[in-house]
């Protein structure tokens, strides 16, 4: 389902049965932003039939948080000029290199190349893993990117976070909103998550920089700023 947030700003939730992420979209006056692509064509291509039950455009652009399969796979099915940081465009090209079959899951889990808990979503989103396609963004950039949509504007900051290298927050300055992915969670190494408290400090510290009300993370409900920086507390306290 495609929840309007403001006049500008619609999403649909997360899946946790496939790990779908939450993904996002804004509409300014002269073209619209995707954020986040899907973690396969079926996602985006579901986002896409949303957005054409409510009159909704397409968008013209669509921003990565990250480079995990759940957040970036979907890229196959936009048509989209697609954007990320350059760690992000890196990681991806090492996933578009792969081949994806059943024996080469058992090598990637083996070496490390694909953790278990990822493993065991992606063989449900893909029943055939040999229809994974891994397309690689269009735009790289470093640092921080400002898009000025027509009446609203999407910067996209680079930050050093505790889940990984190349987490990448999506600010709405006008709509007081922050897509944050993945960045606000815990690393994945193994079998295990592991939390990384100097990070964490430094994400919670640029994150108060920033005029929000209401943050969207990769998995889970909208929350509010004071809701986010109490969960950051609760995690550094321990």
């Amino acid at each position: 389902m495609l929840f309007q947030f403001s006049d500008r700003l619609w999403y649909i939730p997360s899946e946790e049965a496939t790990d779908r992420p939450v993904l996002g979209y804004l509409r300014g006056d002269h073209r619209s932003l995707m954020i986040d692509a899907g973690n396969s064509a079926r996602h985006a291509a579901g986002f896409l039939h949303l957005l054409d039950e409510r009159n909704l455009p397409h968008p013209e652009l669509v921003a990565l948080t990250h480079s995990h399969w759940d957040h970036c796979y979907g890229l196959c099915a936009l048509d989209a000029v697609s954007i990320c940081c350059a760690a992000t465009r890196k990681d991806l090209e090492r996933d578009a290199s792969l081949v994806w079959s059943d024996d080469a899951m058992h090598t990637y889990l083996e070496t490390g190349v694909v953790q278990k808990f990822c493993e065991e979503h992606m063989r449900v989103e893909y029943p055939q893993l040999e229809e994974i396609q891994v397309n690689l963004p269009e735009i790289v950039f470093s640092g921080e990117l400002t898009i000025d949509l027509g009446g609203c504007h999407a910067v996209l900051r680079q930050l050093t976070n505790p889940h990984t290298e190349d987490g990448v927050v999506v600010w709405l300055p006008e709509e007081r909103v922050l897509f944050v992915g993945d960045a606000a969670y815990e690393e994945l190494v193994g079998n295990d998550w592991i939390d990384h408290p100097d990070r964490l400090s430094s994400f919670a510290s640029a994150l108060r920089e920033m005029d929000f009300t209401h943050c969207f993370v990769g998995h889970g409900e909208p929350m509010t700023r004071n809701a986010l920086f109490d969960w950051f507390s609760q995690r550094l306290s321990v």
